[in-house]
């Protein structure tokens, strides 16, 4: 028994069946589940439940205690996930919560439930694009109900369980919109604090030069290109990209795969540039947004995007 009194002991109603024969353990709180089932789904469980227990073992109504070493909210969810059909952790689309995904995933990997582990990285797979144009998808239509603390949140979670595919759009994200303080210090909103270890402090932060770099030789270096060949006004036009270019070099913006969205491109009138110059201006951007991303997991000291791709196919592969 851990050294929390029974007196102290919560039991989680929704987790609490009369007819289950093993219960657990994790923090202050109990649950008491079959273990016959636990044991189907979890190999880590079945081999577990398989060795005799001692005559010692702390009981309650005569079922075993088995103390888990987990946060008590993954346990919960992760036998949620198994026992409780209404709290449905289901495949994408049917929509979850992030901290859900984590914990399931934490503990889906931790004993073996491969069909779990698979329903959170399918969740997952959206927040965590390996090519340009997932990233745009993202961006697009998924970032802006993503909270910040969750980009950390996610990073953690990749990082403690090898997912490096999980932590390559995590890490450019770090990079650019993380403050020093919060890269190096951690914050706690909303919950408990979280830190980066420092192997991924180290990697954000010498990033941020690169990306800087790449924001403005790369991703915005159409700006100073001399000439455009066919350009209707070369010196106006050159003349309203230099000073353009000027402005953005002492802006705080770090989005070197975003700094334009769609709506930057559609002049209805007043364009500083001839129409030859805007297409011109968009495709060379296009390309500097592409060598941006491809430069990406060198600058993050992770593998080609080919092989992070296929990281992610094999770890979202159906299980037969």
């Amino acid at each position: 028994m851990a050294s929390t009194g029974l007196d102290e002991l919560v039991r989680v109603q929704d987790l609490w069946f009369p007819e289950g024969g093993l219960i657990l353990q994790a923090g202050n709180r109990l649950f008491r589940v079959a273990g016959s089932i636990l044991a189907a789904r979890s190999s880590v469980f079945k081999d577990m439940l398989a060795i005799p227990q001692p005559e010692t073992q702390p009981t309650i109504e005569g079922c075993p205690i088995v103390v888990l070493h987990d946060e008590s909210e993954d346990v919960e969810y992760f036998l949620k996930a198994i026992f409780d059909s209404r709290f449905s952790f289901e495949r994408p689309p049917k929509p979850t919560k992030f901290v859900v995904v984590a914990g399931v995933l934490r503990l889906s990997t931790k004993y073996d439930v491969g069909y779990l582990r698979h329903r959170a990285l399918l969740h997952l797979s959206p927040l965590s694009p390996v090519s340009l144009e997932e990233f745009d998808n993202y961006y697009d239509n998924i970032r802006d109900t993503t909270k910040f603390f969750e980009v950390f949140s996610r990073l953690l979670l990749g990082n403690s369980l090898g997912l490096q595919w999980v932590i390559s759009c995590a890490l450019y994200e770090a990079s650019c919109n993380g403050t020093v303080d919060e890269i190096l210090c951690g914050f706690n909103d909303p919950g408990p604090r979280m830190e980066l270890p420092l192997d991924l402090q180290r990697i954000c932060i010498k990033s941020r030069n690169s990306l800087v770099f790449a924001q403005l030789h790369d991703t915005l270096g159409f700006l100073v290109t001399p000439h455009i060949r066919g350009c209707l006004s070369d010196d106006q036009c050159r003349a309203n990209r230099t000073s353009f270019y000027r402005g953005l070099t002492v802006s705080d913006d770090l989005t070197p795969l975003k700094y334009f969205d769609a709506e930057a491109w559609s002049w209805s009138d007043n364009c500083p540039y001839c129409a030859v110059c805007l297409v011109a201006c968009q495709d060379e951007y296009e390309e500097g947004r592409q060598r941006v991303w491809d430069g990406l997991p060198v600058m993050f000291g992770l593998p080609s995007w080919d092989e992070l791709r296929r990281a992610r196919d094999a770890d979202l592969a159906e299980l037969e």
